[in-house]
């Protein structure tokens, strides 16, 4: 038995969302300070500021969620005792759980055994026939003894 699902990394619009918004204040900020130090006829560089390099970090946040979010879909392929998703397999007894997130295309992740979070490869989303495949992923996990809950994940960006 082994097929297949065409997948993609989930959009993580939350996550832009929050990036866009934490940017935004810090560039008020920045600005803020900007006329600050430009009317007591200070030179100093803000570049160097902490508030610059708060503000540098976010938008590299921002700018590497939305990368990932395009980029193009690829291949699950269940395989009988392992399931192969972003290039990286994983043998069903190495896994603790698999979860599904979300209603409107739902996020699954699949947890490895000793770890805390999702793994970034192993989360995904389906490109098409989402329903046919969240199906055959809870055959394949019921099949081999894989507990499948729907729960909110962490994973990295």
């Amino acid at each position: 038995m082994s097929v297949t699902h065409s997948v993609k990394n989930p959009t993580r619009l939350k996550n832009m969302i929050v990036f866009s918004v934490a940017s935004l204040i810090w560039l008020l900020i920045i600005i803020h300070n900007w006329r600050d130090y430009s009317s007591r006829g200070k030179t100093e560089l803000l570049i160097f500021d902490s508030n610059s390099l708060i503000f540098l970090v976010y938008i590299v946040l921002l700018i590497l969620t939305v990368i990932r979010a395009l980029r193009k879909p690829t291949e699950l392929s269940i395989h009988e005792n392992a399931i192969q998703v972003n290039g990286h397999t994983i043998a069903a007894r190495d896994i603790k759980v698999i979860m599904k997130m979300g209603y409107f295309n739902p996020v699954i992740g699949v947890k490895p055994k000793g770890k805390w979070i999702v793994p970034l490869p192993l989360c995904f989303s389906f490109a098409v026939n989402e329903d046919q495949g969240i199906m055959d992923v809870k055959e394949w996990a019921a099949a081999n003894n894989i507990k499948m809950v729907n729960k909110d994940f962490m994973s990295w960006l």
